[in-house]
């Protein structure tokens, strides 16, 4: 294949997977699916009968799509087994000209390859507020929420969102030009600039957008280079009146070995969390999904899967997708006897997750969740705060120094001394007090975490 042929398959190649999600296409064709481009004509080889034929029955409108868009109109596309002598194999990167390669990074940023779009974003109590500050800062960019940063735990929709806001710019401000990459595409195009000399390239690329948008800006931990330099871009952007978005997997002030000046900036914008899905929306995504494959489902099994699956939105679309493949395979009908054998597969991930917690011990004490991640040495949050890290590492499977950084970049030794104070309470079955609104609170160590640990356990489960 020369290195032409091979460009165009990588753009077909992105173009599906921008069409029918990342997860489907690394689940369906990724590293195993080989594309065989000859003239006009595009040969998907599959390794089995039965993802042919779900390729073929799911996604073939999307394959002649994509291949029409890259190759022209007369572009035909035919999926097939390969044989045992060809069995697929990973496709090869195509070697570059600078010119292409900068053609391919102005489709990538400011073309349609994103996937995320505001239209499919199921909205719910977890997400609402993270999904109106998208909109204003599409309805009226550079004005409301000059910087918007939006942080949550994995899998529960940041991309889908901060891609959301780059199509919806692309439709209604056509003049506007935005910039979309991640955390570490970010750090390696500035380590090459540097490597190469091409540093004031690099700056006029990213400092004269409109709009720029990087997602999992946590990549930039421990990279205090890359750090100064995006400091500098944000600060271009920023006094020029023009937006930043950013997505995280935490607050800003919890990422470690973040630079101060950095983490000043970032909380000086609209930070927003993005909490895991509650039933309804988890249902709703569920219903959604299942009717985009063409595939309703039972409302008894939309009802076990959304309360079966809980942590995010990732594993519910894993499990929908495992649930609808196995009943293709099977041949059998979509019933919840099926659905009960996905969904234990899933039994054990529930574990609760740091946010919860947190959640937990903050709202039964009545207080942000910030305010464990604080500073603070108030007596009540100090509480909090013990116990929040105790539960923590009951729980999960966290260190104390990854602890310590989840919960605002404390020391391990901290952690480690809250832990053992929580444990020496309990040996001894000791009291502990607070300060409520009301007055001076008390309660035993063990009912108190015994109350923690019912709410906790209602988190995880999802209960309603």
């Amino acid at each position: 294949m020369d290195a032409l042929t091979a460009e165009k398959v990588c753009h077909i190649r992105e173009r599906i997977a921008g069409r029918i999600g990342q997860n489907r296409f690394r689940t369906w064709f990724g590293e195993t699916a080989r594309f065989d481009l000859d003239g006009d004509q595009l040969a998907v080889l599959v390794e089995n009968p039965f993802v042919g034929n779900w390729i073929e029955s799911n996604f073939l409108p999307h394959l002649i799509e994509a291949a029409r868009e890259v190759v022209g109109q007369q572009a035909q596309v035919q999926v097939r087994v390969a044989p045992a002598s060809e069995a697929p194999s990973p496709p090869a990167a195509a070697p570059r000209s600078a010119e292409s390669a900068a053609r391919a990074t102005r489709r990538r940023h400011n073309g349609a390859v994103l996937r995320g779009e505001f239209e499919s974003f199921v909205v719910g109590p977890c997400n609402q507020l993270a999904y109106s500050a998208a909109l204003r800062v599409v309805q009226y960019p550079g004005r409301d929420f000059r910087l918007l940063v939006v942080h949550g735990g994995c899998g529960l929709g940041k991309t889908h969102l901060v891609q959301g806001i780059c199509n919806a710019v692309r439709r209604q401000h056509e003049t506007l030009e935005w910039r979309y990459l991640s955390g570490e595409e970010f750090t390696n195009e500035f380590v090459y600039a540097v490597k190469s000399g091409c540093v004031d390239l690099f700056r006029a690329r990213f400092r004269r957008v409109d709009l720029l948008v990087i997602d999992d800006i946590h990549f930039l931990a421990n990279k205090r280079a890359t750090q100064d330099e995006f400091l500098h871009t944000f600060n271009a952007i920023d006094g020029s009146g023009k937006s930043i978005v950013l997505s995280s997997d935490r607050h800003p002030r919890s990422i470690a070995t973040l630079s101060e000046p950095l983490i000043n900036r970032l909380i000086s914008g609209m930070v927003v969390q993005i909490d895991p899905p509650d039933f309804a929306t988890r249902r709703e995504i569920l219903r959604r999904r299942a009717n985009d494959m063409n595939c309703p489902l039972p409302p008894e099994v939309l009802d076990y899967l959304a309360r079966r699956i809980t942590r995010n939105v990732r594993e519910l679309e894993g499990a929908l997708y495992k649930l609808v493949a196995m009943a293709s395979l099977m041949k059998a009908p979509i019933n919840l006897e099926l659905t009960q054998q996905v969904a234990a597969d899933y039994a054990e991930a529930q574990a609760p997750q740091i946010s919860e917690i947190e959640r937990v011990v903050a709202g039964y004490f009545k207080m942000p969740a910030a305010a464990i991640r604080s500073r603070s040495r108030d007596r009540t949050v100090c509480l909090a705060r013990g116990l929040t890290m105790y539960l923590i590492r009951k729980h999960t499977t966290m260190s104390f120094p990854e602890i310590g950084r989840a919960l605002g970049s404390k020391n391990h030794s901290t952690v480690l001394m809250a832990v053992r104070r929580i444990n020496e309470l309990i040996d001894r079955s000791g009291a502990v007090a607070w300060r409520t609104s009301s007055g001076l609170k008390e309660a035993s160590i063990q009912d108190l975490l015994a109350e923690l640990e019912r709410e906790i356990g209602r988190a995880a489960s999802g209960s309603v």
